[in-house]
């Protein structure tokens, strides 16, 4: 065979690039060929939104280093010491032959490239719509650089003034910041769930980044499913909904999220898992021992469930690929799963989960009970001080922590990250009353939130209610409110009570000598602004035998 290479790699994204990069360094002396079906190589894919809302000036700033030096073919060849080939897509895999065939788009040429060694790094497509679709420029999915590129023409030269975007995931979410934050557009957003981020926030705390969403004038349709698009004379986008309503706009995007892009390895007969993605082991290596897999093409074991599951995520892509290439260079190396940390921002909003869901717990059929707060990211006295709502799945009955979500202003990132090393190790609750973390108020309270979270779950456990934010009971004609919060609070953020419900505002510090105001007999749902006031009062009213109290948790920041 004329043309072959010891490793060939097909993907050059995320996990094909990290993959040639780091085998390079270990194997200098192995011939590595990428091959690469886009001109673009190894660009910021999960950047793609801030380009097309303006934050980044220019789509090249996704493909250069931090120290400006452009990630193209020269780059690859010269500074990591493998070859890089775009504009060509593999076509066939022929596994007895130990060959690829590589077609060049420019002319239309193919030719076979032999391998020892093959990494399919083919990455993912977007999900079919279900729904009838015209053949439009301006009616597209978001997950390539053309889609971004191609936007952001139309926005910067007044062309789209009204944005439909189907599906509230990640995509969906940041996208409707990129089109209203900067081009002030119009922007509806329709989803088929009843919540956004359906897949990894649970109800409550979705609502609120709803209310982030409707704060920044995002119409919203949750529970809704589009029935078709259409142009209509002018060629402009006509979304029409289940129900018969029609959204006329200018563009449509159609972030209906992705699935593994795996044609060569069915076609190979690769085995593939039960979530559609190409099937490996913990050393990346497929059912094929001369052929690895990594990045969005692949699926991965959930090291909370212990369940197959689907997670297309640049950051896990990059650790395929240092696995791989470890492994092709003789160090054997594992990626044993993962536990499913995600971060996004939308508007002021800063959103983050990782673990499960207490929705997914329970589908795991794993025991879940969760606890919420709602905390400052630094003291309130500090000038730049933020808030957030944190939400914790774990299992009461062994203590082990399952899952963390987090929504607000404030720093949620090192949450999140602490909380993932925690799930790594399968901690429980107490374990977390063990964190130590770096401590001043730039950057933190001196009680961090996790230890926090820890003790409300201890306080559940010796017999306080903590009723669930903006959900759960509130309808009941029976409960009596008591607002412990100061009279300014009372009065800038009222607590809405119910026709005939019960309203009593007692400050904590008046509390101790007030109790003859309260029905002893009465159930007692105890609000403040985050939580420790009411947990404080709580305590007064069960010393003094008021037996039917509970917590409203995360106060007031997480329900209003």
């Amino acid at each position: 065979m004329d043309n072959k290479s010891d490793v060939v790699i097909i993907g050059g994204v995320a996990a094909g690039p990290k993959t040639g990069a780091t085998l390079a360094r270990r194997r200098p002396d192995l011939k590595i060929t990428l091959f690469q079906k886009e001109e673009h190589l190894s660009y910021g894919t999960c950047g793609m939104p801030y380009f097309a809302s303006g934050d980044i000036n220019s789509f090249d700033d996704l493909l250069i280093t931090s120290y400006d030096i452009p990630r193209n073919a020269e780059f690859f060849r010269k500074s990591k010491g493998f070859e890089a080939v775009t504009g060509t897509e593999v076509i066939a895999l022929n596994r007895e032959r130990k060959s690829v065939t590589v077609k060049t788009l420019a002319t239309g040429e193919t030719r076979e490239h032999g391998y020892k060694k093959l990494i399919l790094a083919t990455g993912s497509n977007p999900v079919p719509s279900p729904f009838p679709v015209p053949d439009s420029p301006k009616v597209r999915p978001f997950t390539r650089p053309d889609d971004a590129i191609k936007f952001r023409q139309l926005a910067q030269t007044g062309q789209v003034g009204k944005v439909v975007i189907v599906g509230g995931g990640f995509i969906g979410c940041e996208m409707a910041e990129a089109c209203t934050a900067l081009w002030g557009m119009e922007t509806v957003l329709v989803e088929k769930e009843t919540q956004l981020l359906p897949y990894v926030l649970d109800t409550e705390m979705s609502r609120l980044v709803e209310r982030e969403m409707l704060r920044n004038d995002i119409k919203l349709h949750l529970g809704e499913t589009v029935e078709k698009i259409e142009l209509n004379p002018d060629d402009n986008p006509v979304v029409t909904l289940a129900g018969g309503d029609k959204i006329a706009a200018d563009f449509v995007f159609l972030c209906l999220g992705v699935r593994p892009e795996v044609t060569l390895a069915r076609e190979a007969g690769l085995e593939l898992g039960e979530t559609g993605g190409i099937l490996v082991d913990l050393t990346m290596q497929t059912s094929d021992p001369d052929i690895y897999a990594g990045g969005d093409c692949v699926e991965s074991l959930n090291l909370i469930s212990h369940k197959r599951f689907y997670i297309p995520m640049g950051s896990l892509a990059n650790r395929h690929g240092r696995v791989i290439a470890e492994n092709i260079a003789g160090r054997e190396t594992e990626f044993k799963g993962a536990v499913g940390a995600f971060m996004i921002k939308a508007f002021d909003l800063n959103i983050g989960s990782v673990g499960l869901s207490e929705r997914a717990a329970e589908k795991a059929d794993l025991t879940a009970r969760a606890v919420w707060a709602s905390f400052p990211d630094k003291p309130d006295y500090y000038p730049e001080s933020k808030t957030f709502t944190l939400k914790m799945i774990y299992d009461p009955e062994s203590g082990r922590l399952l899952g963390l979500q987090a929504v607000g202003g404030g720093d949620i990132c090192r949450r999140i990250d602490v909380f993932s090393s925690y799930l790594l190790r399968e901690a429980a609750v107490d374990d977390l009353l063990d964190f130590e973390p770096g401590y001043a108020p730039p950057y933190a309270e001196a009680i961090d939130p996790l230890h926090h979270l820890a003790g409300i779950a201890d306080a559940v456990r010796r017999g306080i209610d903590f009723v669930c934010p903006g959900t759960d009971g509130y309808d009941d004609d029976n409960i009596t409110w008591l607002d412990v919060r100061e009279p300014d609070e009372q009065e800038t953020h009222p607590w809405p009570c119910g026709n005939h419900q019960k309203l009593v505002k007692i400050t904590l510090n008046d509390l101790r000598d007030h109790l003859d105001e309260l029905d002893k007999k009465a159930q007692i749902m105890i609000v403040c602004r985050r939580g420790p006031r009411s947990y404080q009062s709580a305590i007064i009213l069960k010393d003094a035998g008021f037996e039917k109290v509970s917590i409203i948790s995360g106060g007031t920041q997480a329900s209003l």
